[in-house]
């Protein structure tokens, strides 16, 4: 695994990866939006760079899918993979894969079932010449209609819709926690609708669970998610908000406030 870095704002180095593209790279694996902030990386012109080369591009869009208006042909991406309990409000244990026609017969997936395959012979089997070969037959039904049914609504509302409302929400998030004096650790020149603070002093955990019991929903982010960026800038635990097209401006405030009556509050006694 050949590290790529990032550039002075944060995101994949451009320069740096085409530089490594030589006949060595079987793979390029790339996550959109980490994890751990409001980061989006430059897929299409990771893009541009891996089809130049004939190289095999594989985006996370884990975070992505959802939030923002995603088109794999602009993005140039030969496999992207995505979960449905995020941005897309599906259930839990779904998702989906996305493999380029070109390029499904040149990968073999890890564990092939008679779902992707056909036994076509006592000692030889045949994959499907498409995305079904890394389909399995044992899968949730009603799981899936509820993908399907979150991904029906999704469209419904227009993911270029869905994609600005985001951004500009978590834009005002930050804002207000700037003027509230909290810094935000969202690195990057395009940001999302992941936003990364935290109570300087305060066990992020305790922060997060307290907003909890006032009906503030957020989650801890910490190195074991991402772990060559923590290193790398040296950053602790951190509190992620996570904007949607249905958050309001009142819950914007009424988060930034609780925030600022727990920096004032006396910790908990150990």
């Amino acid at each position: 695994i050949d590290i790529v870095p990032n550039d002075d704002r944060g995101q994949l180095d451009i320069d740096a990866l085409a530089d490594r593209l030589d006949g060595e790279v079987a793979m390029v694996a790339i996550t959109h939006v980490p994890t751990n902030g409001g980061l989006i990386n430059p897929a299409a012109a990771i893009g541009a760079h891996t089809r130049a080369a004939d190289v095999i591009f594989l985006l996370d869009a884990c975070q992505s899918v959802g939030q923002l208006d995603i088109d794999v042909e602009t993005i140039g991406c030969d496999l992207l993979s995505a979960t449905g309990r995020k941005y897309l409000r599906g259930p839990r244990g779904t998702g989906f894969l996305y493999v380029r026609g070109a390029i499904a017969r040149r990968l073999t997936p890890a564990q092939p079932d008679f779902h992707g395959a056909s036994w076509v012979a006592a000692e030889r089997y045949e994959l499907l010449p498409n995305a079904r070969r890394y389909e399995y037959w044992e899968y949730n039904h009603a799981a899936w209609l509820g993908l399907g049914a979150a991904v029906a609504h999704a469209d419904r509302m227009g993911t270029g819709r869905i994609e600005a409302t985001v951004r500009a929400t978590a834009a005002r998030l930050r804002t207000r926690l700037h003027e509230a004096g909290f810094e935000t650790f969202d690195t990057g020149e395009e940001l999302a609708g992941l936003v990364t603070t935290r109570v300087e002093g305060r066990d992020q955990i305790e922060i997060r669970d307290a907003l909890q019991r006032t009906r503030i929903n957020t989650s801890v982010t910490t190195a074991p998610g991402a772990r060559w960026d923590f290193e790398r800038r040296k950053l602790g635990p951190m509190l992620r908000l996570s904007v949607h097209y249905l958050t309001t401006d009142d819950e914007l405030a009424q988060a930034v406030e609780a925030l600022c009556t727990l920096r004032a509050a006396k910790p908990a006694a150990g």
